[in-house]
């Protein structure tokens, strides 16, 4: 098993931190853990460079500085694998409406780019 650190911040923004997320690898499986300020780019660097790669997502509570760039995390999955690929989120009571509303407000981001992009259908 391997753990990665991917951000250890707080709400402040620190330019040496990124914002709290973890992922966890073993047995060829991906899980991160929350979804602080600059994931996507620690996850990059950690060589998993897109979400599509990852297995599930957990979060361990709704407070701002963990969920803070999961549009982020939503969006790029649909970029970079825009067939139908659920996004696997676990998390505290709360998680699932959440995730319903952060896709709610992504909704006119995805049809002008579905218009605009024949390369992401």
């Amino acid at each position: 098993m391997r753990v990665t650190f991917l951000g250890t911040g707080s709400p402040i923004p620190d330019g040496s931190r990124a914002g709290p997320a973890t992922l966890v690898q073993a047995g060829g499986i991906n899980l991160r853990f929350d979804y602080g300020r600059g994931v996507l780019m620690r996850l990059a660097a950690a060589g998993v460079p897109t979400s599509a790669m990852l297995h599930l997502q957990l979060l361990t509570h709704l407070h701002s500085d963990h969920v803070t760039d999961f549009n982020d995390v939503v969006t790029t999955r649909w970029v970079t694998s825009p067939v139908d690929s659920p996004l696997p989120v676990v998390g505290p009571p709360g998680t699932a409406a959440f995730a319903e509303r952060t896709v709610e407000t992504l909704a006119a981001d995805i049809g002008w780019r579905r218009m605009h992009h024949d390369d992401l259908e």
